[in-house]
């Protein structure tokens, strides 16, 4: 293991990050994507420095196959816009760059600066961007080129060791941004991560900061759990500490007030574990909006919404009362599952598709006809010039 330095304002030599070579790391080089590669050797030919950043380093030193690869760089956008033809530029404040490649989606992102905080959007050096991070095990640089990782807070000891440590004082990183609560839960959850004392009492005291975050947000949080082969696990821990009631309120309630539904949910959520597979551009979970997470791959959602669809649709069958009505099925259900999963701003076009499918696997819904073909009209046929006799020369009977 190498450490990397820099001059303090004194003059003095000090360690600036741990850098970790290709037998210190034991990434799997086939674990890496191809195309986040060539998106980081074409910026360094460009004369730029560039890592892969997140999650997927962290998945990578745990030995897993990474969904995403997010790339960070010091490249402004302007500039990454101009060295890659397919991409554009988003976001309005903080603007950042999406580069498509064979149906995937990558985002490029400058680094940020500290002097508007960890929420700011000021472009700023790899040392100031490091800060910014919400957990160390997040916080690790991987050059895909030199097959070295850059390890500024400690972050690989933390992940060797198993345990979930914030960077941001636990007096701001979770009042900056609430939605860090739910995804250091998730890391926790999925690899069997302690959390300490003091990380938990933060979260349990700033939980109910979840209800100023903005719906959407809160539905693309949750589809990456659905997504995840993990809901039951995550969801399980979400509720152990306290994020669930603020997340679901009405599933919160219902899983604490009916054993029975809360049997029946878990067990929805694990089979529904089993038998989701990941989309091939599953790139898309992490970056893309909920409307577009959708579009890619209306299988992670819909099962999930069905359920509650069908549970719902039994209720209204069991009264007397209640018309018989594939109509009255659809908009008495469809507003009352948007009621009961509320906070979260479903897509309108999943909520639908889900309904229709259930509708008509519980008979409630005959089957689309099929598409008519469209009759061709005889062809005329045009008529033949009217032919004037064949005149004869018959001679005169005087002649």
């Amino acid at each position: 293991m190498r450490i990397r330095y820099y001059r303090n304002a004194s003059g003095n030599l000090q360690a600036k990050a741990r850098v970790f070579d290709h037998t210190e790391h034991s990434i799997d080089s086939a674990y890496v994507d191809k195309e986040a590669i060539a998106i980081v050797r074409r910026l360094a030919s460009h004369g730029y420095s560039a890592y892969i950043v997140g999650g997927a380093v962290r998945d990578l030193l745990l030995g897993k196959r990474p969904k995403d690869f997010d790339i960070v760089t010091d490249a402004l956008p302007n500039r990454i816009r101009k060295i890659f033809s397919n991409s554009r530029i988003i976001g309005k404040r903080f603007k950042l760059v999406h580069v498509y490649t064979n149906r995937k989606i990558y985002e490029v992102c400058t680094f940020r600066s500290l002097s508007t905080g960890t929420i700011g959007n000021e472009y700023g050096t790899i040392d100031e961007d490091v800060q910014r991070r919400d957990f160390t095990i997040n916080a690790l640089y991987y050059d895909p080129l030199a097959s070295e990782v850059l390890d500024f807070l400690g972050g690989v000891e933390d992940l060797r060791a198993g345990r979930l440590k914030a960077i941001i004082p636990l007096d701001r990183i979770f009042r900056e941004d609430p939605v860090r609560m739910v995804r250091g839960v998730k890391y926790a959850a999925v690899n069997h991560f302690s959390i300490s004392i003091s990380l938990r009492f933060a979260i349990h005291r700033d939980a109910a900061l979840l209800t100023e975050v903005s719906p959407s947000r809160l539905a693309e949080e949750f589809y990456k759990i659905i997504a995840s082969g993990k809901s039951a696990t995550i969801v399980q821990a979400l509720d152990k500490y306290g994020l669930l009631q603020y997340l679901l309120p009405e599933v919160y309630a219902s899983i604490h007030g009916d054993r029975s539904f809360r049997e029946a949910f878990f067990q929805h959520l694990s089979s529904l574990d089993l038998s989701t597979q990941a989309p091939e551009d599953a790139s898309l979970l992490n970056s893309a909006t909920a409307a577009e997470i959708v579009q890619s791959d209306r299988r992670l959602i819909s099962p999930f919404l069905g359920w509650f669809i069908r549970q719902r649709l039994r209720s209204f069958a069991a009264q007397e009362a209640v018309p018989k009505d594939p109509s009255f099925f659809r908009h008495e259900a469809f507003s009352d599952i948007r009621a009961f999963l509320s906070p979260l701003n479903l897509p309108r076009v999943a909520l639908e598709e889900a309904m229709e499918q259930v509708l008509q696997e519980d008979d409630l819904l005959p089957a689309p006809l099929p598409p008519k073909r469209r009759k061709r009209s005889p062809r005329r046929k045009k008529p033949k010039p009217h032919a004037e006799p064949a005149r004869l020369d018959i001679p005169d009977a005087d002649s």
